[in-house]
């Protein structure tokens, strides 16, 4: 999320993220970014009042997903009381916020409702967007639930960036040099096998021909049965991630079916190949797999600066420069080097305070 602000404009003011490893890998890529770890259920917000633009932020997904129990408000990893709680404090110009597409299941109606009641009361204009990273060119197809508010006060209104599913590509083509870096011979077959895959609906019609990844997750051992046996019909396995790329003599095993590294991973998200990770395999296969893909990220935040600064971008062109920052608009708040946090706080999620 806050590589895609970044690309978008943004500034950061404060990055705050539970997670050692994740924290690690932040300063790791940016040493000037403000990273605090903490627990967000521990922050006092009050300091950043009036001085942030942008407040955004992952809120766990855990209680809401269709993979896990869907606990939703009785889930003790559910955070949305701590969104609204973050913009009571920080009165942001903006809030964007995160989730899975189950957070709209019928069963959490109720709570989204009233989340987005408090949201209204302390002032914002809230909205319910979807989003998906296949049109924007990732080669993956992730799709995401975007609560997205403005000050009422403001007189601003958000739009949507628009779509590029012409900027689609397959997963075979997006890892082709990553999937072939021990030798395998069988890497060209595997690239024109997930280039040619024909993708189809229920109702039998071609969507598409090209394979997307699916969903990139955090990390998971092994697949159960019938995930593995849609695997080796697509011809790539998700677990357990794979050490380094296949060899010929990993592929002279039976029932070979590649599987991605961390690496291939972090590709199919949408990181630049040289954003490096701190942590074993396990912290980052979920740094990857719970992170915003980046150019999600900066579309919505491209979409939100030209709401808050009425400014038209010509889209394509930024967004197909993505590994960049191509623009560098001016700071949209004061300076904020007064603000501090406490860094001995522990944490529950990461938010992003941005200018």
């Amino acid at each position: 999320m806050a590589l895609g602000l970044e690309r978008a404009g943004f500034q950061p003011v404060a990055l705050i993220e539970i997670d050692r490893q994740a924290a690690a890998t932040l300063r790791r890529n940016r040493p000037n970014w403000p990273v605090v770890e903490a627990d967000v259920r521990k922050v006092d917000f009050t300091p950043y009042k009036g001085k942030v633009d942008l407040l955004a932020g992952g809120v766990p997904c855990t209680p809401y997903s269709t993979i896990g129990e869907r606990k939703g408000k009785s889930d003790e990893n559910d955070l949305l009381p701590e969104a609204v709680r973050a913009v009571r404090e920080v009165r942001p110009k903006a809030f964007i916020f995160e989730n899975v597409d189950g957070l709209l299941h019928a069963k959490h109606a109720d709570h989204v409702a009233a989340a987005l009641r408090q949201f209204s009361k302390a002032g914002y204009a809230t909205v319910i967007e979807r989003i998906n990273t296949r049109d924007y060119g990732v080669a993956q197809n992730r799709s995401r639930v975007l609560l997205v508010g403005l000050r009422r006060d403001l007189s601003v209104s958000f739009r949507m960036p628009p779509k590029f599913p012409k900027m689609a590509t397959n997963m075979g083509d997006a890892v082709a040099d990553l999937m072939g870096a021990n030798g395998w011979s069988g890497t060209g077959d595997w690239v024109n096998r997930m280039r040619e895959m024909a993708v189809i609906d229920q109702t039998g019609n071609l969507i598409r021909t090209g394979i997307l990844a699916d969903t990139i997750r955090g990390y998971k051992g092994s697949g159960h049965k019938g995930e593995k046996a849609r695997w080796l019909r697509n011809g790539v396995a998700y677990a357990p991630i794979a050490k380094a790329a296949p060899t010929d003599e990993d592929a002279r095993t039976e029932g070979f079916v590649p599987c991605l590294t961390n690496r291939m991973r972090a590709r199919l998200q949408g990181f630049p190949d040289d954003w490096e990770f701190v942590g074993g395999i396990p912290s980052v296969a979920d740094q990857i797999g719970n992170a915003v893909a980046p150019v999600v990220a900066q579309a919505v935040g491209l979409a939100m600066y030209s709401a808050l600064q009425g400014m038209e971008f010509d889209w394509e062109p930024i967004l197909t420069l993505r590994h960049r920052r191509e623009i560098d608009p001016p700071p949209l708040a004061p300076s904020t080097d007064d603000i501090t946090a406490d860094p001995g706080s522990r944490i529950g999620t990461r938010i992003d305070l941005a200018r």
